[in-house]
């Protein structure tokens, strides 16, 4: 059975996809983090004032009053430090996204029901008083709980971010229903609410990312510990019609875990530490393929079976699937370090099949409904290539590095590569620039320059 532990420890499963389901590894879901937010809000009776929202950005991180002043402000001008602004569309959307949280705002109330209705609801589901579990861990302020919080922003601001519409539909509809619905049983008592621990942990990881919080980083280490855990226990049970939609649906959402990490530098990397564990994120994105290969006879029937087909559909115009020989269609430079030939085919060279995926990614016009079919390419990636990635294997690595640099460069649609991407990128440059073979340095220049890292090495044209 597949298991799922914390990042670490997670060992990558040997088992690989059947002919039975072959587009299963074109199924990949990732999120994206939008732009900054405001913290929770709680109600504090005072006197009417204006409240400012346009501060600098220096301002807010030092958590001080901005006289808003362009284009420096007075107090960055007295400490002689950097003054910077939001662009005017990121003010909008701030707003916008503030205004979810206001008390009497009515798109902050999911399904029609009250806060406290919504709370309930979710903490029958769950089988405990949020008030009781998390309270010990986090301060008592007055507002709304945080399995609440949590649900509220991945309804109103986390399923709006999914790269894929088809995906996205069902994230926001039939997916919520299962997390209510099964996990409950005829008899009103909570089965193992995985998902709905899952939707609560990716809603909060969300809302973290984009406007910190270290009371509320509790709350999200529960929520995954309790995810993964509950997950576990259900994987330890055979796939069957009742239980399909609830263990796709979790998988999909895990891997956002890994994609966004806080605080992650160049060198937390694999690729220049003695720590091949830490490429697990990596192997980490496969884990969907291993579940539709097992779910296999009930997806036709499963809530997710309209967009897999929608997907499968956009991507077959993408990709060619049929077997194929020789270096037609491959990027010429990617395939002289592979050493592939007219004779080459996915059965005599590892490299041949991420190769062709690779090369059809980056002839792609760079917007974003191609974004998603580019974050695509780390949920298709084998076993055998991913232990040469984590080899350091440098035809392997420079690959990846083309398919990061190409994320870099969809930055605009999918920010979230912030979080551990770009710097994996920036980490493998690092890594690959001393070379002395200069096919190797002429295909970083792409990557280096997306990623925003300046080569020591200069490279001629």
């Amino acid at each position: 059975m597949l298991k799922f532990t914390t990042p670490d420890s997670q060992r990558v499963s040997d088992y690989t996809s059947e002919e039975s389901t072959p587009d299963a590894k074109q199924l990949q879901t990732v999120f994206r983090v939008s732009p900054r937010e405001k913290r929770d809000k709680t109600f504090h009776a005072r006197r009417s004032h204006k409240k400012s929202r346009g501060g600098c950005l220096t301002c807010k991180r030092r958590r001080v009053k901005c006289d808003e002043q362009k284009p420096h402000c007075q107090k960055c001008k007295c400490k002689g430090i950097e003054c910077s602004y939001l662009p005017e569309n990121d003010v909008v959307r701030q707003k916008r996204a503030e205004s979810l949280f206001e008390p009497d705002d009515p798109t902050a109330i999911i399904f029609t029901l009250s806060l406290n209705d919504l709370t309930n609801k979710i903490e029958t589901v769950l089988g405990f008083d949020s008030k009781q579990i998390l309270n010990p861990l986090i301060s008592k302020k007055p507002g709304p709980a945080f399995p609440t919080v949590a649900f509220q922003h991945f309804m109103n601001s986390t399923v709006k971010t999914i790269a894929s519409p088809a995906i996205r539909k069902v994230m926001g509809s039939d997916m919520i229903r299962v997390s209510f619905a099964l996990a409950i049983s005829l008899n009103g008592l909570p089965q193992n609410p995985h998902l709905m621990y899952t939707v609560l942990a990716v809603g909060i990881l969300h809302l973290n990312r984009i406007s910190p919080n270290k009371e509320r980083s509790f709350a999200e280490a529960y929520f995954w510990q309790q995810a993964l855990q509950q997950y576990q226990r259900a994987l330890s049970s055979p796939v069957r019609p009742d239980n399909v939609d609830a263990l796709l649906s979790s998988c999909m959402m895990m891997g956002v875990m890994t994609i966004c990490p806080e605080d992650f530098s160049p060198t937390d990397s694999w690729v220049l530490t003695n720590r091949p564990e830490a490429m697990n994120w990596l192997c980490l994105q496969s884990g969907l393929r291993t579940i539709i290969t097992l779910a296999a006879p009930y997806i036709p029937d499963s809530i997710w079976a309209v967009s897999f087909d929608a997907i499968v559909k956009e991507e077959r115009t993408i990709f060619d699937e049929k077997p194929q020989a020789g270096r037609d269609g491959l990027d010429p430079d990617l395939a002289d370090l592979c050493q592939i030939d007219e004779y080459t085919t996915e059965n005599n060279s590892i490299y041949y099949d991420p190769l062709r995926i690779l090369s059809a990614l980056l002839k792609l016009e760079r917007n974003r409904p191609n974004s998603a079919h580019v974050s695509s390419f780390m949920g298709r990636l084998e076993c055998d290539f991913l232990a040469l990635c984590r080899k350091r294997d440098v035809p392997a690595l420079v690959m990846l590095v083309q398919w990061m640099g190409l994320m870099c460069a969809a930055a605009e649609w999918q920010p979230w590569i912030e979080g551990r991407i770009r710097p994996e990128c920036i980490a493998i440059c690092m890594f690959l620039e001393h070379s002395t073979d200069p096919l190797v340095l002429r295909l970083l220049k792409f990557p280096a320059e997306a990623s925003g890292y300046e080569l020591t090495v200069p490279l001629n044209g």
